[in-house]
C-alpha cells in the first residue's frame, strides 16, 4: 500500500451545524423533548476532517463570515491539522445548517450557504492564486468539490488548466442541490470524475436529465455513463460501485445509529483516504461502511 500520498484539496460548504435530536418519532407540528448541540460541520470540511483522521493531509477552500464564529470555526480546522490557506474569511455573517433528527433518522435540514453560493468568485480566485504562487510545484492526488458550490464556480472551476489532471470526487451534497451538474460534460473533459450520492439524490438527477426514475438502479448504468463512476448510498442496503468496467456492491454492517447528520460525507471522505492507501475497491467500499460504523453507532 501507499505510504506518501499528495495532499487532496476539499472546495464547498463549512459552517456550523445545529442538529436536534428526538428521543421519539416525530410527526409534522410535534414538539418534542431532545437535545441540541452545536458541531462544526459541512460537507467538504466533513470530508476533509475524515482524511485528516485516516492521515491524508488536507487543504479546505470555502467562505466563512469575519464573525467570532468564523475564526472560531477557522481554529477548529486547525485543530484537526487541516490546512485552511484556501478558506476567505470575508463574508460578514458565517453560514449556517439546521437539522431535526428522531429515532427513524434525518427528519428536515435547511443549509444556509448564502456567503459561500454569493462569494464562491472569491473562493475561485483565492485557488486560482494559490495554485500560481506554488510555482510549478503545484501536485495534488484528487480535488474534492461539493454541490453547495453553484453551478457557475464548479464549471469554472473544471475548465480551469491547472486542474484537469487531477482526479475529482463530486459529493452531491443534496438532492435539491445536485441539479448544479447537469449541464457539466464530465465524461469527455474529466475522465477521472466519481460521483458520490445517496440514493434519493441519484434519483434526482435522473429526473433533471428527464429519465424514467421508477426503478433507479436500472438507471445506474446512465449516470456512470455521465459521470465516469458512481458511488451510490442506501442507507443500511446496498452500496453501489459502478464505472465502465466494473461493477461492486456491498452490504453495510447492520447497526443501530444514534445519529446521522453527515455519514455520507464521513463514506466519502474514508473511501477516498482508503483508496488513496492502495486499498482495493471492495476492501475500500468495507473499509468506509466500518468507519461510518464508528462514527454514528
Amino acid at each position: 500500500m501507499n505510504n506518501v500520498v499528495k495532499p487532496v484539496i476539499c472546495l464547498g460548504s463549512f459552517h456550523w451545524d445545529e442538529i436536534a435530536i428526538s428521543s421519539k418519532l416525530l410527526a409534522r407540528g410535534d414538539d418534542s423533548p431532545g437535545r441540541i448541540k452545536k458541531t462544526a460541520g459541512g460537507v467538504a470540511f466533513n470530508v476533509a476532517k475524515t482524511l485528516t483522521e485516516l492521515k491524508i493531509p488536507v487543504l479546505l477552500g470555502t467562505v466563512i463570515g469575519s464573525d467570532i464564529e468564523g475564526q472560531e470555526l477557522i481554529n477548529t480546522a486547525k485543530g484537526f491539522g487541516i490546512n485552511c490557506d484556501l478558506i476567505c474569511n470575508i463574508s460578514p455573517k458565517t453560514d449556517k445548517y439546521l437539522a431535526i433528527e428522531d429515532t427513524s433518522g434525518l427528519v428536515a435540514a435547511v443549509a444556509d450557504c448564502k456567503s459561500l453560493e454569493e462569494q464562491d468568485n472569491d473562493l475561485l480566485e483565492k485557488v486560482f492564486n494559490w495554485i500560481k504562487s506554488m510555482d510549478n510545484t503545484f501536485e495534488i492526488s484528487t480535488l474534492v468539490i461539493d454541490c453547495n458550490l453553484s453551478n457557475h464556480f464548479i464549471k469554472n472551476l473544471l475548465n480551469s488548466p491547472y486542474l484537469k489532471n487531477y482526479p475529482i470526487k463530486i459529493a452531491s451534497a443534496s438532492s435539491h442541490k445536485i441539479g448544479r451538474l447537469k449541464h457539466i460534460d464530465f465524461t469527455h473533459q474529466y475522465r477521472c470524475t466519481t460521483l458520490y450520492s445517496n440514493r434519493v439524490e441519484a434519483m434526482r438527477i435522473l429526473a433533471e436529465y428527464g429519465l424514467d426514475i421508477s426503478d433507479v438502479r436500472d438507471k445506474f448504468q446512465i449516470l456512470q455513463e455521465k459521470f465516469g463512476r458512481i458511488i451510490v448510498t442506501d442507507g443500511p442496503n446496498e452500496i453501489i460501485d459502478a464505472d465502465s468496467k466494473d461493477n461492486f456492491k456491498v452490504v453495510p454492517p447492520a447497526l443501530q445509529p444514534k445519529r446521522f447528520t453527515g455519514a455520507g460525507d464521513y463514506f466519502m471522505g474514508a473511501h477516498i483516504a482508503y483508496e488513496l492507501l492502495g486499498y482495493s475497491r471492495m476492501a475500500a467500499l468495507r473499509g468506509a461502511c466500518n468507519f461510518v460504523r464508528g462514527k454514528i453507532a
